[in-house]
């Protein structure tokens, strides 16, 4: 089957997973490659990755503000090509000041780029089916992402270090054909909205549906803000912690070695490509906050898990951070199945881009923060301390994201 032939959305999905297997490339190798640059050290990649998230950040708040107001396919073009000259002037990036243009225009196409993505892959799919697509989504990217880096490794052990500004060139040029594809899926979009809006007025023209003045910010906030409290939670003490602190921990404070490491995130990756459509179909009609209350559940397991393990022998110590990986796979199963259709279902169509860019501006504060909470309690010196504590956090987000749920059934009744 050639990608033409696939469904609008599933070509988007496939064109993104196309340029997130291209950032695996440069994604183990992006901070090695600056720090060796003569002009650039150690300095240089805190400049650009905080660059890079701080000009994310700022596009979030300003989309979600209403101060940049640019229709989703026009925001994920810009985006694209933002990314595209970012990634494309990295070989290139030999100073402080360069390093930092690099990160801004890095920072400025992924939050652009991110907001737009949601509600254009929403435009293209029934309410019956957006569970599956984003699930379906979610794993195409991490099995990309994981063979991209695996093929980055293997390219290094045979090839020269003068190989990785290769890398970012690839990286670049694999982000192209997903602009394509957000042009072609914005027209299936506006036929799609045609016919939906000629439907809802019982005529075969009109409006699209979900159109009207823009809501203002507070009332926004008040609807997306929930949401957006659960995103930056689950980055906080979720994704960050095992992108961080678990490597750390496992290294540092429970003797596993390097290794440990690419084993965790192969694991990871391989128990979200079998598992997604399992766990999608187990939680199919749900409501999808219960889907996030499973998330963090699954997450305190794997914490709880980890931690029990931690002060064993090594054969338990290795066997407790598998199963470690695992259950947190499954969480985040569930996350990506149940996230963006909640967000979806709690805002007027017409709002998902502010509302999304809401949601990532949350993301990405989680992101810069979460690392600081795991080095903090990787200062105890004790690996169960960390565990628990951070299953102790998740535990909390678990009663917080239940009595949401409570609430939303209250509201809904009502």
């Amino acid at each position: 089957m050639s990608v033409l032939s696939l469904s609008p959305a599933n070509r988007l999905i496939v064109t993104h997973g196309l340029s997130s297997f291209c950032f695996g490339l440069v994604f183990p190798y992006t901070a090695i490659y600056l720090a060796d640059e003569p002009g650039v050290g150690t300095t240089g990649v805190a400049l650009f990755y905080g660059a890079a998230g701080v000009a994310n950040v700022v596009v979030a708040l300003l989309l979600t503000g209403g101060v940049l107001r640019l229709p989703r396919v026009a925001l994920g073009v810009l985006g694209t090509l933002l990314w595209f000259c970012g990634y494309l002037s990295m070989p290139v990036a030999d100073s402080h000041a360069l390093v930092v243009a690099a990160g801004v225009t890095v920072g400025c196409g992924q939050g652009g780029f991110l907001a737009a993505i949601v509600p254009l892959l929403n435009s293209l799919v029934t309410a019956d089916e957006r569970r599956r697509v984003f699930a379906r989504r979610y794993a195409v990217l991490n099995a990309t992402l994981a063979a991209g880096s695996l093929v980055a490794g293997g390219l290094t052990l045979v090839l020269p270090r003068g190989v990785i500004p290769y890398f970012f060139v690839a990286n670049a040029v694999g982000i192209l054909p997903l602009t394509l594809a957000i042009l072609v899926a914005g027209r299936h979009a506006r036929d799609a909205d045609e016919e939906k809006g000629a439907k809802a007025s019982g005529t075969t023209s009109g409006k699209p549906g979900g159109e009207g003045p823009p809501l203002p910010m507070a009332a926004l906030v008040r609807l997306a803000m929930p949401a957006a409290a659960v995103q930056l939670a689950v980055y906080l003490f979720g994704f960050s912690q095992f992108e961080s602190t678990a490597p750390l921990v496992s290294e540092r404070l429970m003797d596993m070695g390097l290794f440990m490491v690419s084993v965790l995130l192969f694991v990871n990756v391989t128990v979200i490509a079998s598992a997604q459509r399992w766990v999608t179909r187990a939680l199919e009609g749900r409501p999808e906050i219960e889907g996030l209350r499973t998330a963090v559940a699954l997450w305190t397991t794997a914490y709880a898990v980890a931690g029990a393990t931690a002060f064993l022998p090594y054969g338990f110590r290795l066997v407790g951070l598998l199963a470690f990986a695992v259950v947190f796979a499954l969480g985040e199963c569930a996350y990506s199945c149940s996230f963006h259709p909640w967000l979806i279902s709690l805002v007027p169509d017409r709002e998902l881009t502010r509302a999304n860019a809401l949601a990532n501006s949350m993301m990405g504060v989680g992101n810069f923060a979460g690392p600081s909470i795991g080095v903090a309690l990787v200062v105890t010196g004790n690996a169960s301390a960390v565990w628990f504590g951070l299953g102790l956090c998740c535990t909390v987000i678990t009663v917080a994201v239940g009595l949401l749920a409570r609430r939303r059934a209250v509201t809904v009744a009502a």
